[in-house]
Formats: C-alpha cells, structure tokens, sequence
C-alpha cells in the first residue's frame, strides 16, 4: 500500500526532527521495516517520511503511537522537548 502523500495540509518532519525520531527509534530497538509493517506501507516510504521527503498519517500515527504523543501535531511541533 502507498501511503506518502504530497497534500500540503500535511506538514512533514523537518531533518532535525526526523534525526530525533530515528535517535528514539534506535533507542528502543524499532526498525524502519517495523514502522512500514505496522503503517501498512513500505520500508522506503517510512525513510522518506523521517527524511522529510514526504508526510504520511498512517506512519505519523504509528510513529506517535511508539514515542507515547498523544496527537500528530506533538509530533510535528513539539518533538524535541519530549525528548527526556
């Protein structure tokens, strides 16, 4: 299943952020394949996402759901100063 979109309603991840969600991600262990399995899409779409190349509910809502934020927008403004 694809599930990049380009919609501009749909902010994506800029690279310092993607570089803290990849940190997190590594921290417990989380693959990209793991992401793209539970999101129903591909592992390369999942890259594109934390690479801010694209924006994707589906992975936004597992990547949200792994961190323990309540709401995307926590994940797309306030990412950092949940880092501790």
């Amino acid at each position: 299943m694809y599930c990049n979109t380009r919609s501009p309603s749909l902010q994506r991840l800029d690279a310092d952020k993607g570089k803290w969600v990849t940190y997190q991600l590594r921290l417990r262990k989380i693959t990209h394949a793991e992401i793209a399995r539970r999101a129903g899409c591909t592992r390369s779409a999942v890259t594109n996402v934390l690479a801010g190349r694209a924006s994707s509910i589906k992975v936004y809502v597992v990547l949200c759901a792994i961190l323990g934020l309540s709401a995307i927008s926590e994940l797309l403004t306030n990412v950092k100063r949940s880092a501790i």
